[in-house]
């Protein structure tokens, strides 16, 4: 179907939805009022312990991307995963400025607050950035359990038939011996069928599991109503069929050819680096905008005293209308975290690196165990630079997010793709494969030994050092 009316359709989707959701939104708070109050009126250990773990569930996402970053040829698609995400919890910040809606606890004297978060309630953070992270993780993160058991079985039947045929002389094969094969062949292909089918029934259930309970988690918890928890499972379902249907494959074939190494294209990345502060400052300026609509219009208001009295009760804290932790303030520092993405291109442009999908796994078996410590070492070390900002604390929440949530956002991103190839580069660790790695593409071709393989390693970073 045309990527056009695909989109078209989703968001007519999303359009839709978001209208009945304004119209029944008061009959669908009464409604999770009650079902939250029945959930609570017991609360045994074990039933707290499993909502804490969904409720804790989407952080697990990401932690798979940086694995498959660091150990796996999946390297791009780690990145545009955690794009997607910071991408998805951006989103849902500014619409939760646009909705400013209270959380139950802060409002319905009924419902325990078993978790204290301070923001607005709708829509759903959890909920939202649950259905992009679970769904995508097997998409993007992991691609191929869509072919479960399929290899395997095929291997060994191959290994069978060549054992059966591992003789001298001259074989005839009968018919009785063909229609041994084929029986034997279909019976792998029954095995496999199953396998296949039985593996992904599972994983299906248990992403749709993951979701549906980290929903119910947060209503348990008493921070989402019912109708916040449904408007950010369609947001984040919008989000991830809008990114997977119509966006990523262009986007992917795009970068995988600015980054191809025969075919090198840095100067036509040259204009992404303007491009993606331009980006930053429209989320910066439409996220200020909307924190100083809310401060003129809702500042004055008698219920965000009660909320922001039940925040403190909750937290513990002495918290004003002008803390930076709290309702539209802290919406509007949450949206910082968009600077990631625009630290992740400006690295990848400075670094003028290419990248090869499909040879790391094969090249990162000539490393020993020591050069993979020093390899995470040199991803892990520079965020040392970002720890001082993470102890910077204002009143001011415009001078919080500059001072703070901006420097450390935009840092991690190009540590990711700027500083760690550069420290792979100068310390002779980088390997074909890397993403962003300074090679010839002719010696891709070659499997070499480990001694060739790190003077060609010392070869390329020579090269680069004379470059500079």
């Amino acid at each position: 179907m045309n990527k056009l009316i695909l989109s078209i359709v989703f968001t007519t989707f999303l359009v839709a939805y978001v209208i009945l959701d304004v119209t029944f939104d008061d009959e669908l708070w009464v409604i999770s009022k009650s079902f939250a109050k029945s959930m609570q009126q017991s609360i045994p250990t074990f039933e707290l312990v499993v909502y804490e773990f969904f409720t804790y569930l989407v952080f697990i996402p990401p932690l798979a991307a940086f694995y498959c970053f660091i150990y796996d040829d999946n390297k791009l698609n780690s990145l545009l995963y955690l794009a997607v995400v910071i991408a998805s919890v951006t989103t849902n910040e500014l619409l939760k400025s646009i909705y400013h809606q209270a959380r139950p606890y802060m409002i319905e004297t009924d419902i325990q607050s078993l978790k204290c978060n301070s923001d607005y309630g709708k829509p759903s953070g959890h909920s939202q950035n649950s259905v992009v992270m679970i769904i995508l993780m097997p998409i993007l993160l992991f691609p191929q359990i869509k072919n479960l058991g399929r290899n395997k079985v095929q291997v060994e039947f191959q290994k069978d038939l060549d054992r059966s045929q591992s003789h001298t002389g001259y074989t005839i094969n009968s018919l009785e011996n063909s229609e041994l094969e084929n029986s034997k062949l279909e019976a792998n292909d029954n095995i496999q069928s199953k396998f296949q089918i039985a593996m992904k029934l599972i994983i299906i259930s248990f992403l749709l599991t993951s979701i549906i309970m980290t929903g119910i988690s947060r209503v348990f918890l008493g921070v989402h109503s019912i109708g916040q928890v449904l408007l950010g499972w369609v947001w984040g379902l919008y989000i991830t069929l809008m990114y997977v249907f119509i966006i990523h494959d262009s986007l992917k074939r795009y970068i995988l050819n600015l980054f191809y190494p025969q075919q090198s294209k840095h100067k036509e990345m040259n204009h992404f680096i303007p491009m993606s502060f331009f980006l930053l400052l429209v989320l910066l300026g439409l996220s200020l905008g909307l924190l100083k609509l809310n401060s003129l219009i809702y500042y004055e208001r008698l219920e965000m005293s009660s909320w922001i009295e039940k925040i403190n009760q909750c937290k513990q804290t002495n918290y004003t209308r002008d803390s930076p932790q709290i309702l539209y303030n802290s919406c509007f520092q949450f949206t910082g975290i968009g600077a990631m993405i625009t630290g992740l291109l400006v690295g990848a442009v400075l670094v003028q690196g290419s990248y090869d999908e499909g040879l790391f796994n094969k090249w990162k078996l000539k490393l020993t165990k020591t050069q993979f410590i020093k390899r995470l070492l040199s991803l892990l070390i520079p965020f040392i630079i970002l720890i001082p900002f993470v102890f910077i604390t204002s009143n001011n929440v415009v001078v919080q997010l500059m001072c703070k949530i901006l420097p450390i956002s935009f840092g991690v991103g190009i540590i990711i793709n700027g500083v760690f190839p550069f420290l792979l580069r100068k310390f002779n660790l980088q390997i074909p494969g890397d993403f962003l790695f300074l090679c010839q593409s002719q010696y891709l071709l070659c499997d070499l030994n480990q001694d060739s393989l790190q003077q060609q390693v010392k070869e390329y970073n020579d090269s680069y050092q004379n470059m500079l």
